[in-house]
């Protein structure tokens, strides 16, 4: 169509030669290389040196040449068009090539400033409990605190660990599900047993709807989104305030598990893209994967995962829909 366009016009205004119509329809053909290829421009070179030698090189409107002169023209202008449209192709994905080793560059450089931070700050609470421990003036009291504080520490570490390892698994498609028939209840209770250090400082409410079917699922693995979602909503809101935790029928086929806070919210604008690796809606510390698995997780179950805004329009709601009979 463009072609034609161009062919048109060119056919009609006055005062263009060989010269000057050649290099608007290898402009053309430039354009098209850049824009869709290498394919579309061999393909768009050819029809230019058609319609070139048809309407504008020996006989009109004829394939018919007469003279040397115009064959020199048309072979010379089909070489130019083939050979500037594979360039122009080549050079253009060399540019995006280039793009996307700075990305890839990019995202290395927040990687290993996210891991550098996920372990060190628990080394280092490690590290500050044991030399306060070696002191033996410390009380009992104060040890067992601290004692406590390693622990918690560790398994910060350990699920760190177990999260990278999921994460890779999911991107390679290699994550196993060891599926049991579990209660929404035996989940939520897990979740939140694991989350209590976490609650310590806020209200907590939880609500499960009675004679909730029993789900095929990876118990541990469901628990894991769960407490993402705990976690992150114990992190954005303000000490004292309400998480709600929640398990009700989503129609004859699936479980919707929920969890709401009143916290800042995410903006609607943001909410697809916190589910990206690496991506922190807010400012504070965190690796940014967290949902990222999470989101795996649910859709190797055969579920969804969604954002919505929180009770009476404040805070969040993340809640997550799990099928019954979940993929095995």
């Amino acid at each position: 169509m463009t072609l034609a366009a161009v062919t048109m016009i060119l056919a009609v205004l006055p005062g263009f030669n060989q010269t000057a119509i050649a290099l608007v329809l290898v402009l053309l053909v430039i354009v098209v290389a850049v824009t869709a290829g290498k394919g579309p421009a061999l393909y768009v070179s050819i029809l230019a040196g058609l319609v070139f030698n048809y309407f504008f090189i020996g006989q009109p409107n004829s394939f018919v040449i007469n003279t040397l002169e115009d064959a020199v023209s048309f072979l010379i202008f089909i070489i130019t068009a083939v050979v500037v449209g594979q360039l122009s192709s080549r050079l253009e994905k060399r540019s995006l090539q280039a793009e996307e080793l700075l990305r890839s560059e990019q995202l290395k450089t927040a990687l290993l400033d996210a891991v550098t931070h996920d372990l060190r700050t628990p080394l280092t609470s490690i590290k500050g409990a044991i030399s306060t421990i070696r002191d033996r003036g410390i009380s009992e009291e104060v040890r067992l605190e601290l004692c406590e504080v390693i622990e918690q520490e560790a398994d910060r570490l350990n699920r760190f660990i177990q999260g990278m390892m999921d994460l890779a698994k999911l991107e390679a498609g290699q994550l196993a599900l060891e599926s049991k028939n579990v209660s929404a209840e035996e989940i939520i209770e897990d979740a939140l047993h694991r989350a209590e250090p976490l609650l310590a400082r806020h209200r907590l409410q939880v609500s499960i709807e009675a004679s909730l079917p029993g789900m095929q699922v990876d118990p541990r693995l469901i628990s894991q989104v769960l407490y993402t979602l705990i976690e992150n909503a114990a992190k954005y809101s303000g000490a004292g305030t309400m998480i709600g935790v929640s398990a009700r029928r989503n129609g004859n086929s699936a479980v919707d598990f929920a969890v709401t806070d009143d916290g800042p919210g995410i903006a609607p604008e943001l909410r697809a893209q916190v589910f990206q690796r690496f991506f922190r809606a807010g400012a504070r510390p965190g690796f940014g994967v967290g949902l990222a698995i999470a989101r795996g997780i649910v859709q190797a179950h055969g579920g969804v995962i969604l954002i919505a805004e929180g009770n009476e329009g404040r805070g969040c709601c993340v809640h997550f829909q799990i099928p019954y009979g979940a993929r095995a």
